[in-house]
């Protein structure tokens, strides 16, 4: 008799503990096929096959938590980029130029969470990145109009935090690294997100900056103001996209080096009709060419649909053109095709 209670104990006592603390496998798969041209001055790239565009990017993560009682949680998160076509890990280096083609981190963190909001220590989305996310109708995907992108995840320190739908990211980076008396892979960072949601309405606004010192140093300042407003039989974005890079710096576009100044205004909406949905988003882009007073401007463009099968599986079509650049007879752009199909698990 004694020994079967010993066993109901223990077994109530793991039944608890298991109650406590889970984990959750997760991802992404994504594959299209389409057609992809680059124009840079006359000079044109072309490119047929799998992946020249995808909604999302494919991934695979493992993410839980811990419950520590008084309401308090352990949370964590990996997740890691993948090639859906050939089925091997994706690069995604973070600012710090630490991951490669092995070690592909989207997300890397383990943190607490509790009344206060959460705490993040390791890599993670930016506040740029989020609110820029949040104020474009593709969501980021390769379509999407929006064609600055900020530096998307960095090392430090990241808060999370919403109060009575006022939403708080901060965080700070910072990174030495000294081998025999050489400093290198010094760098810094910094950065705010403010948001504001109530029913339909979604604003905000956020703000970052990197310095690295070593060579090649640079110093990259980023801002987004965004918003939403969801109509019901409509949904309508906005985003105003500023980036700045000092010497030697790069933005994360299809013309890294080439300019120290870009500014995007960017204008979406989403209508659903049923399993389907439509997307159309318009872009408005100003560049100045690094180290000299010219200027590019041009118009992105993008419309597509999708068709849910399930909430887990859907299929689309985009028609995009962005990058789109002019400066006199200089012209410069990026044109997708594409149809593809996502899974969700």
């Amino acid at each position: 008799m004694k020994k079967s209670l010993l066993a109901l104990a223990a077994l109530a006592a793991a039944g608890a503990a298991s109650a406590q603390s889970s984990v959750t496998l997760y991802g992404i798969a994504d594959i299209s096929g389409g057609y992809k041209e680059v124009n840079v001055d006359g000079a044109k790239t072309k490119t047929t096959g799998a992946n020249v565009g995808n909604l999302s990017g494919s991934r695979i993560g493992f993410k839980g938590a811990e419950d520590l009682g008084n309401g308090l949680k352990a949370v964590f998160n990996y997740e890691f980029g993948i090639d859906s076509a050939h089925g091997n890990w994706t690069d995604s280096k973070n600012l710090n130029n630490e991951g490669s083609s092995s070690t592909s981190t989207r997300e890397a963190f383990v943190g607490l969470e509790g009344n206060f909001g959460q705490v993040r220590v390791g890599t993670t989305d930016t506040p740029v990145r989020n609110l820029a996310i949040a104020g474009t109708a593709d969501g980021y995907s390769d379509f999407d109009t929006t064609t600055l992108r900020a530096v998307q995840r960095a090392s430090g320190v990241h808060y999370f935090g919403n109060f009575s739908g006022v939403g708080i990211q901060a965080f700070a980076g910072y990174h030495k690294d000294e081998s025999l008396g050489t400093t290198t892979n010094n760098y810094k960072g910094y950065g705010l997100g403010l948001s504001y949601a109530n029913g339909p309405l979604l604003v905000g606004l956020a703000a970052q900056q990197f310095k690295q010192s070593e060579a090649p140093t640079s110093k990259k300042t980023e801002a987004v103001v965004g918003g939403t407003y969801d109509f019901g039989t409509a949904k309508v974005f906005a985003n105003y996209v500023y980036g700045k890079v000092g010497v030697d710096g790069n933005f994360n576009t299809a013309y890294a080096g080439v300019f120290d100044k870009v500014q995007e205004l960017n204008l979406g909406v989403t209508v659903p009709y049923g399993a389907a949905s439509f997307v159309a988003e318009y872009g408005r882009n100003r560049y100045n060419l690094a180290g000299t007073n010219e200027k590019f401007s041009g118009n992105d463009f993008m419309i597509g649909a999708n068709y849910a099968f399930s909430k887990r599986t859907d299929v689309y079509v985009r028609a995009a053109q962005q990058e789109d650049l002019k400066d006199g007879d200089v012209k410069l752009w990026t044109r997708t095709y594409a149809a593809g199909i996502r899974h969700k698990f």
